[in-house]
């Protein structure tokens, strides 16, 4: 399936144009790293690493914030324009023009992409550490791949649903459980292990980790985890897209 530049570029247009106009989805950035401020401000103000404790007010700030964005921003950035789309019979005029499959898929995920990477990058200075306190490759790749994430389940939500109020209703127990892993590792320790297994579980981890003994080190679990959640969700993406007729 060949891709044409200029078809994907005009996309890339209307996709940020889209956003721009949905204030309900351009918004979740902005309340993550608004949310990300307030708590900066009224949290004290701690950085405690002690044998069994490890907490830093920074590094929880910035792993809420970061999780506030990808999981909430993202799902919804993807899944409510393509439930409009599909309201409006705009996502089928289309795919029965000379625009294929592919050159949908990489025009639409994009915008929100770098919404959301930059949205992660804002994060770092508003939760108070500094860009020389992290180890930036790291933290780029382990935010974009988790980005990626969200949008794809966004995508088959936005699939699967009749119309945007379906979506909201589908998408608001899932972007909840994954939301709530920062604060839920924090008070039942003994839902750690699990939460471990969530992509949202990594974000948390790396975060915390960077204030403790030796900062944070790569993991099989932790690659394991991101990229079986990667793969499961590219999965049924590309199942949900054919069965839906959105692939020619």
């Amino acid at each position: 399936m060949s891709v044409s530049a200029r078809k994907v570029k005009a996309i890339i247009g209307m996709k940020f144009q889209t956003l721009i106009n949905n204030l309900g989805v351009i918004l979740g950035p902005v309340f993550a790293i608004g949310f990300a401020i307030v708590m900066k401000n009224i949290m004290p103000d701690l950085n405690v690493n002690e044998e069994g404790l490890s907490f830093s007010t920074s590094a929880f700030v910035l792993s809420f914030g970061v999780v506030f964005n990808i999981a909430i921003a993202g799902i919804s950035m993807s899944s409510s324009p393509l439930a409009e789309e599909k309201e409006k019979n705009t996502l089928r005029v289309l795919m029965t023009s000379s625009v294929n499959g592919l050159e949908y898929l990489i025009g639409t995920l994009i915008p929100p992409l770098v919404i959301l990477v930059l949205a992660n990058l804002i994060m770092i200075p508003v939760s108070g550490i500094s860009f020389t306190e992290l180890p930036f490759a790291s933290y780029f790749i382990i935010t974009t791949v988790a980005s990626f994430i969200s949008l794809l389940i966004g995508y088959i939500v936005g699939i699967f649903s009749k119309n945007q109020a379906q979506t909201s209703l589908i998408s608001l127990p899932i972007t909840l459980i994954l939301t709530s892993v920062p604060v839920l590792k924090v008070l039942q320790q003994d839902l750690a292990e699990v939460l471990n297994y969530t992509y949202t579980g990594v974000l948390t981890n790396y975060v915390n980790s960077l204030f403790s003994e030796g900062g944070y080190q790569w993991n099989t679990t932790d690659i394991g985890v991101l990229f079986g959640w990667l793969i499961v969700s590219l999965g049924i993406f590309i199942y949900a897209y054919k069965k839906n007729g959105l692939d020619r």
